[in-house]
């Protein structure tokens, strides 16, 4: 299962498991859905924290929203470093291929010189 490759349905590339599962989660998290949820949750915590059954839920409530903003950033982070590595991984063949067409460009104008 690990090993098995995922295609991303956009760019085509070959994904690992690990940013296939942060393609997914990042797929839920970045909708106005999960952003209206989450806002209209920490505005009840923060009004009614008894609804929550406890006092200290405000505290509970930041701690719980700060490990979500850790984890959610190592989630993009695993997808946008793998993304960031096969873009590389491009440029440096794209600029392999123009080294190579420029030095046959040469060659071939250096031929034509002598020929003139």
């Amino acid at each position: 299962m690990f090993k098995k490759k995922f295609i991303h349905p956009k760019t085509g590339d070959s994904l690992t498991f690990s940013e296939q599962i942060s393609w997914m989660v990042q797929n839920l998290i970045r909708t106005w859905y999960f952003v209206v949820l989450w806002t209209a949750t920490t505005i009840v915590w923060w009004i009614k924290p008894s609804w929550f059954g406890d006092t200290s839920a405000y505290i509970k409530w930041m701690n719980l929203a700060s490990w979500l903003a850790v984890t959610v950033e190592l989630v993009i982070g695993i997808a946008m470093i793998g993304q960031t590595t096969r873009d590389a991984l491009i440029l440096r063949e794209i600029r392999k291929l123009e080294r190579n067409q420029t030095d046959d460009l040469r060659d071939l104008i250096d031929s034509l010189e002598d020929y003139e």
